[in-house]
């Protein structure tokens, strides 16, 4: 891969040419919608590829990382394209919390899969195929907490761990970002505008391997997925 656009802020930059030029109807679709109906932006994973070929490996390999970068950038071209936007009579608005949706994984054995998948798998972004057989109720997440420094006054967040059920571990030191790190250990949860958006819905549901795509004998494995924010509510038992 090369260092270059490995780099975060080139290739954030590298994400927002991509969106402008290949999801510019989506991106208006997000800015005219008055119902908050449409949170989503979906790319389509070849034509990211054709686009840029590194680009397109690291957000497989590093999904954790380079999804988040592309949710900064979908936001920053949101922005761009509204302050181009003059048509008139028109409620054209942000939005901060639009996700962006991989789609369309090539068709390889190691992207696309029929079995569940094992812990080599953890971190990468896969698309398996089975049959929902059950769906559990819709609930409300925190996704992060925000604290203040009591030394440098500065404000950040705790990301939730889902691995650990939605889990925010308390911070042992100041992780305000900086040349300068204080290393305080003494905070306190802070009061700010950010507090009214750290909670999201999210549903669990089960997902059992297709019986017909397994060899005679296998017993079929199920997996639990957590899908959330405009996700939830979108499966019912017996999707496939």
């Amino acid at each position: 891969m090369s260092d270059q656009i490995s780099n975060t802020t080139v290739a954030q930059g590298a994400m927002q040419m991509f969106l402008e030029e290949y999801c510019a109807a989506g991106i208006q679709a997000l800015l005219f919608d008055t119902d908050d109906e449409v949170l989503s932006l979906h790319i389509d994973m070849h034509e990211l590829f054709e686009f840029n070929h590194e680009l397109a490996m690291l957000l497989l390999e590093l999904p954790s990382k380079f999804l988040p970068l592309f949710n900064i950038a979908c936001l920053a071209v949101q922005r761009s394209l509204k302050q181009l936007t003059t048509v008139s009579g028109s409620i054209c608005t942000v939005k901060e919390d639009a996700q962006v949706r991989v789609t369309h994984l090539p068709n390889h054995p190691t992207l696309q899969r029929t079995r569940v998948p094992g812990s080599e798998d953890v971190g990468r972004l896969l698309s398996i195929s089975g049959t929902v057989i059950r769906t559990g109720l819709v609930k409300m997440m925190e996704t992060h907490r925000v604290y203040s420094c009591t030394k440098c006054r500065g404000v950040f967040s705790v990301n939730a761990e889902i691995e650990q059920y939605n889990y925010i571990p308390k911070p042992v030191r100041c992780l305000v970002p900086g040349p300068d790190f204080c290393n305080s250990t003494a905070f306190v949860p802070a009061d700010s505008a950010e507090d009214s958006q750290r909670c999201v819905d999210y549903q669990e549901i089960k997902i059992q391997e297709q019986v017909g795509r397994l060899a005679l004998g296998t017993i079929p494995r199920a997996i639990v997925v957590v899908l959330e924010r405009d996700l939830v509510d979108k499966a019912k038992s017996g999707d496939s």
